[in-house]
Parts: C-alpha cells; sequence; structure tokens
C-alpha cells in the first residue's frame, strides 16, 4: 500500500510538472485550479490507456527478421509465458495510473461544485 501511495504521489507531482512546462510553453490562459487538476486527469488517463493493452501493433513481433530468428530458436512456452508477463507489466502500470488520475478528477469535480 506504501508502494502504492509513493507511485501516486510521484505520478501526480510528475503530470503537475508536464501541465506547468505545458502552460509555460504554450502560454495558454487558463484557471490555475481546476484547468490544471484536470489536465492532470486527462495526461494520466491519456498515459494508462496508451499502456493499458499496448495497442495491437505492440502484440505482433513478426515484422523484425532478427525477432524471427530469435523465436525460433526458443519454444513457443518461452515466448508466451513472455508475452504474459508483459501484459501483466503493462496491464498494472496502466491501472496504477487510472488510479491516481482519479484523485485529481476528485479534486476537479469537487472544486467544480463548491465554487
Amino acid at each position: 500500500m506504501l508502494n502504492f501511495l509513493k507511485y501516486v504521489l510521484l505520478s501526480n507531482l510528475l503530470a503537475a510538472g508536464a501541465v506547468w512546462v505545458g502552460h509555460k510553453f504554450f502560454e495558454q490562459p487558463f484557471s490555475v485550479s481546476g484547468d490544471v487538476l484536470f489536465y492532470m486527469f486527462a495526461l494520466q488517463w491519456a498515459l494508462a490507456g496508451m499502456v493499458w493493452n499496448g495497442g495491437k501493433e505492440s502484440q505482433f513481433f513478426d515484422d523484425d527478421r532478427a525477432a524471427i530468428k530469435a523465436v525460433s530458436m526458443l519454444s513457443d512456452h518461452e515466448i508466451e509465458a513472455d508475452r504474459q508477463r508483459e501484459i501483466k507489466a503493462n496491464y498494472h502500470f496502466g491501472f496504477i495510473f487510472f488510479l491516481s488520475g482519479l484523485f485529481p478528477l476528485l479534486a476537479c469535480i469537487l472544486l467544480s461544485v463548491f465554487n
């Protein structure tokens, strides 16, 4: 649980830093409280969406000549076990980003309700 809270805190700090840098780079006028929280939420859920499934392109390894040669030297069991570990790691990483994006979303909703 402590590691999860560390990931949530670190991802929210990184998202806040990315939103701050983006604001300085593009200089778009926005409210510091609500808009920053919304952009933090959107950034984290966008990252979660990209890594959660990995996309169809990352599930096929038959495009590279070296990969084809490496696959021919390994057994199917090792390849499938490696793909399952990779899918599990992507799912876990995306789920952490999904959960850490809930906190700015809830804060943004609370700020909009009470203001």
